[in-house]
């Protein structure tokens, strides 16, 4: 789902609006102290008047300012970043948030893996189609897993688990979806990767190897220590069918428990996001829904043999690039490609993953290390 990069795009722990700006009173912060309060009560419906300020805010002037530091909380760096993708909000709706759409194909600059340990109640099937017709809020809940791609300047990559809340809702006339994360405890130690080529490409490497990719860190054991996050989705002009993405996010996150984020680092992290997630929405070439789900469905159903044979291609690709791509000339990534052991040694939903997102780069007319759809 949408949250995501380490040093730089995903989720927070919530904590009390009291904890928060304790001299200082923005006005978009009884929403959001609100909102993490709401994550976990099974049941509990949502005030929408409890949001209305934060909602008025994202709106006004104040929520095109590319300046505003929301500032720290609880020991976390704190950032605000918007843009704006050119798809209607319930189309953004039925592809980001959809249960049967792998995550990671919306977010393909930010997540390898994702899905519900805790499937969400609700109208979550079928959000998109209350889109323009919502009278009281739509209020969802769950719990997710997610694995990030390696971060842009260490390489590591992190798997933690995180709560959920979505809602739809109108507020003034005006339809909006929020979306807020909260991760439920440190992630997994972080572990080497690399990304090939430019970031754009969307191709990453994953060696299971304990530790940072960059020079000089390799020892670190750095962990994705809490984050917190509040995405609000709505049209600024519902005639443009444009849709507007607002993030609030805090993130903690380094070693020996000492938060090593810089704000910076986050706008960096969310700059990448947006730029995949805008390169896969606005895509002439985008399939429907229901192919995507359709071809995942095929994917998954392949015997481990079929699944390996699909998977040659990629195999052959990453034996030529390891000999001349700068992240993966290290002898020990090296070794894991030439040994064949890298593909073997992924989990089945690891190489499924895999193949879904090459098939889906292939799809919108990305480079591919495949010649053809499965």
């Amino acid at each position: 789902m949408v949250s995501a990069l380490l040093w730089g795009g995903a989720p927070f722990s919530s904590a009390p609006s009291s904890t928060l700006f304790a001299a200082t009173t923005p006005e978009w912060n009884k929403g959001v102290g609100y909102l993490g309060t709401m994550l976990n009560p099974k049941g509990a419906s949502i005030d929408a008047k409890n949001v209305a300020e934060l909602l008025d805010f994202v709106v006004s002037a104040n929520g095109t300012n590319a300046q505003l530091d929301p500032g720290r909380r609880d020991n976390a760096t704190g950032a605000y970043f918007f843009f704006n993708v050119n798809a209607p909000l319930a189309k953004v709706i039925k592809y980001a948030y959809n249960p049967n759409i792998p995550s990671h194909l919306t977010l393909p600059t930010s997540v390898r893996l994702g899905g519900w340990r805790v499937n969400p109640g609700g109208p979550i099937d079928s959000l998109w189609e209350r889109v323009g017709n919502v009278r009281e809020p739509l209020v969802m809940r769950g719990e997710e897993y997610e694995e990030i791609t390696p971060d842009l300047t260490t390489g590591g990559y992190y798997r933690y688990d995180t709560n959920r809340l979505m809602v739809l809702l109108n507020h003034q006339g005006k339809d909006f979806f929020i979306s807020v994360t909260d991760q439920q405890k440190p992630s997994s130690v972080g572990r080497k990767g690399a990304i090939i080529g430019p970031d754009t490409d969307w191709n990453y490497f994953y060696s299971g190897q304990r530790g940072l990719s960059k020079s000089g860190l390799g020892w670190a054991s750095s962990y994705m220590y809490s984050a917190f996050s509040v995405v609000i989705l709505f049209e600024p002009d519902t005639a443009k069918g444009q849709t507007r993405y607002v993030t609030f996010k805090w993130l903690r996150a380094g070693w020996g428990g000492i938060n090593m984020v810089q704000r910076e680092n986050i706008l960096e992290g969310c700059q990448r996001f947006a730029q995949g997630f805008r390169t896969v929405m606005e895509s002439p070439q985008l399939p429907e829904a229901q192919s995507l789900i359709d071809t995942y469905a095929k994917i998954k159903s392949m015997s481990d043999q079929e699944l390996s044979a699909r998977l040659q291609p990629v195999e052959k690709a990453l034996m030529a690039l390891c000999r001349t791509d700068a992240a993966l000339k290290r002898r020990d990534f090296q070794d894991l490609i030439e040994s064949g052991e890298y593909l073997t040694a992924m989990s089945r939903e690891e190489r499924e993953s895999l193949l879904m997102s090459e098939s889906f780069k292939l799809a919108i007319g990305k480079k591919s290390f495949l010649d053809r759809m499965p």
